[in-house]
């Protein structure tokens, strides 16, 4: 009689299953473990400290102080913050903030500067990048429930300015820009 399919994953899983270790074989495993744990931590923490060693890029340090300054700014109003940095795993990009003002749910992208320049940090939001995050947003509405999803969504951009003084300026533009970029036609009047 043969063994059906179910029985025949048993029985080679039973064949290829190991034996029960000795307690200090056991023991032995762990500690070992724990050595190349601890060799890991010990290695980076050299690797870090030599002067070639990769380090993030300043301007990366930079926009996540801002964001982390914006998030507490955001929960310190009030605002209930549902998700930072979220991305899709299917798609490029990703949103800096995602929180709730009231009943309206707020797409939030933070821009930081470490100097007031002749451009405010708002125009660098462009076209091309208005556009990934409103398909980023379509992506973040579509993980929601219908039922859950809330009825009032906007797009903020939230200005961060990290002055040499030490105190940051947060702006937040409410309603930076919409789903569309169409503009309407302008009407002259005589």
């Amino acid at each position: 009689m043969r063994p059906r399919h179910g029985q025949r994953q048993k029985l080679l899983h039973a064949w290829h299953r190991p034996q029960p270790a000795s307690a200090s074989s056991r023991l032995a495993a762990r500690l070992w473990a724990g050595m190349v744990q601890a060799l890991g931590s010990v290695l980076a923490a050299v690797n870090r400290r030599l002067p070639g060693a990769r380090r993030s890029p300043a301007h990366l340090v930079l926009g996540q102080r801002g964001e982390d300054l914006v998030y507490w700014h955001l929960q310190g109003r009030g605002w209930k913050v549902l998700a930072r940095r979220w991305r899709s795993p299917h798609e490029h990009g990703d949103l800096d903030l995602v929180a709730m003002e009231g009943s309206t749910l707020s797409f939030i992208e933070v821009k930081t500067r470490s100097s007031r320049g002749w451009i405010p940090a708002l125009l660098s939001v462009h076209a091309g990048k208005r556009r990934m995050l409103r398909h980023m947003a379509r992506l973040y509405l579509r993980s929601i429930p219908s039922a859950l999803r809330p009825q009032k969504t906007r797009f903020d951009i939230a200005e961060v300015y990290l002055l040499p003084d030490g105190n940051p300026t947060i702006e937040l533009r409410r309603n930076a820009f919409g789903w569309t970029d169409r503009r309407r036609p302008h009407r002259y009047r005589d």
